[in-house]
């Protein structure tokens, strides 16, 4: 005689999470369009059929991720989640998946010789200025490890904002929240990297300013692999799950 089969009790999700999911669909399928203003908390509590303090708990919810604001006190605007808040919500779930320096450098190794390559036929004169400057602040600061971190991400930064591509945004965003802050500390340890971060940057630019993909993406690659050899050298341990910064 086979075993029965049993089933689990269905669980009843909070009321709160159930707004939530409907509202959040709502605003993901276009049905409530990005900088619209949603119903007041009283007419979507009469409108779900439930309590004001259930709505505020959805609400809060959406604000947290991003796709809900406020337009004044009393009115909602449904919003396009910023990169950095996609940045600290990816970035706890990696913690929690633990992880480690080794997985999130692949990802790095893929996505910024990417954004090289492509800023060379997007970037706008505008974006080849803002990379411009910040080749001379850099270049100020060798001495400052801290400024130097700053700007470094920076750089990233611009150059991933000159392909004018949201999804390669939104997937490198835990990058500066988790990768390049903490693996800095350990390439400062063991290189003395000014120069040879500027260097770098310096050929990248050339070749964005040149329509010269191939070769944004070569030096692009260069830099990626002499940052890993700062970190195995300065004993980060890339085998290891990343860590939450102490703020």
């Amino acid at each position: 005689m086979s075993k029965p089969i049993n089933f689990d009790k269905l669980a009843h999700q909070p009321a709160y999470r159930v707004v939530s999911e409907h509202i959040r669909n709502a605003i993901i399928s276009g049905e409530i369009k990005t900088g619209e203003l949603l119903p007041t908390e009283t007419d979507l509590a009469e409108q779900f059929g439930v309590t004001r303090s259930t709505v505020r708990e959805a609400i809060r919810l959406l604000e947290q991720a991003g796709i809900l604001g406020r337009a004044d006190r009393k009115r909602l605007v449904a919003t396009l989640p910023q990169t950095d808040a996609v940045g600290r919500s990816v970035s706890s779930a990696l913690l929690m998946h633990q992880v480690t320096y080794e997985e999130l450098w692949q990802v790095a190794m893929g996505l910024e010789p990417l954004a090289s390559k492509l800023a060379c036929t997007t970037a706008t004169k505008k974006d080849k200025q803002l990379l411009a400057a910040n080749l001379v602040q850099t270049q100020e600061v060798m001495d400052d490890h801290d400024r130097l971190l700053e700007y470094e991400i920076e750089f990233h930064n611009l150059l991933a904002n000159a392909t004018h591509n949201s999804a390669l945004l939104l997937a490198r965003a835990p990058l500066n929240e988790l990768f390049y802050p903490a693996a800095w500390g350990a390439v400062i340890r063991a290189l003395s990297p000014g120069e040879r971060i500027l260097v770098a940057h310096q050929h990248i630019y050339a070749a964005i300013c040149q329509n010269n993909p191939d070769k944004a993406e070569e030096w692009m690659k260069k830099h990626m692999i002499d940052f890993r050899r700062g970190i195995e050298m300065g004993n980060l341990g890339f085998d290891q799950p990343v860590k939450a910064l102490s703020t």
